[in-house]
């Protein structure tokens, strides 16, 4: 039997002295991108839980080609509100790599958002703790970690329901304060939906890589115009929205680091 490199032999179960060629592929070939996630400031800067998802990928891609890693300090519960997530989806697309997490409930607890996620990778995900993942196994995961993050909420829930009964409501407020109030949620909401805008997701990922480049703000806004984005108004982009876009998000970032 010839010995090539880049083929092996399988012997046919049908005849004894005959050889089936197949094609070796180089695992160097295929590209990698590392996704961490880690609910808290606190967890981020001491290491609890980013540590062991390193170590996990460390084992089991220790030989892959990994060419880039993202970390977020976000809650799981929206993707899109992760930048760090956004850019190694976009990279993934560019690349053409799959996307890698240590466990899937740091990729989303949610089974739409990990069904969404998949499809835009073209089911280039995989994650250390489901062996040969596809989207079966991904839609039998995600539905018990989105039933643990349901039972958490309801388990949250009835101990502030406990703590009314033991000691009572003590944040009593008055009519101003109440207005206040209602403003703030109000205003957040609005953040909220301007963030959750697909088109602003994509053009955020954009505007973000153009500005590390030192890119100015009307140069930015022409790629996204030649390139087909949209404002959340389906008009083109001038260079004041490519500014209140980035910012928006640098706040929503600086937010999440005071926690």
């Amino acid at each position: 039997m010839p010995v090539k490199v880049q083929y092996g032999y399988l012997q046919s179960h049908k005849e004894r002295n005959a050889f089936v060629k197949f094609a070796i592929l180089d695992p160097m070939e295929q590209k990698y991108i590392v996704y961490y996630r880690v609910s808290t400031k606190r967890q981020g800067d001491s290491g609890l839980g980013l540590e062991a998802q390193r170590a996990y990928v460390e084992h089991f891609y220790k030989s892959k080609n990994i060419i880039a890693q993202f970390t977020d300090v976000r809650s799981g519960k929206t993707i899109h509100k992760r930048p760090q997530l956004q850019q190694a989806l976009a990279l993934c697309r560019q690349e053409n790599a799959t996307l890698v997490v240590a466990k899937i409930d740091r990729l989303s607890r949610d089974t739409e958002q990990a069904l969404w996620l998949y499809q835009q990778l073209e089911g280039r995900l995989e994650s250390c703790d489901i062996p040969h993942l596809d989207k079966f196994t991904l839609t039998l995961f995600m539905a018990i970690a989105d039933r643990e993050r349901e039972l958490i909420g309801i388990r949250t829930k009835q101990a502030l329901q406990q703590k009314v009964k033991q000691i009572g409501e003590w944040r009593l407020k008055g009519k101003n304060e109440k207005k206040t109030a209602a403003a703030a949620v109000g205003a957040r909401l609005s953040r909220e939906m301007a963030n959750e805008n697909e088109n602003n997701r994509r053009a955020a990922v954009v505007i973000r890589n153009g500005r590390e480049v030192g890119k100015s703000w009307s140069t930015i806004a022409a790629e996204l115009n030649a390139n087909g984005f949209k404002t959340s108004k389906g008009r083109n982009f001038q260079a004041v929205q490519v500014q209140r876009i980035h910012r928006r998000y640098e706040v929503q970032e600086a937010d999440v680091a005071t926690v």
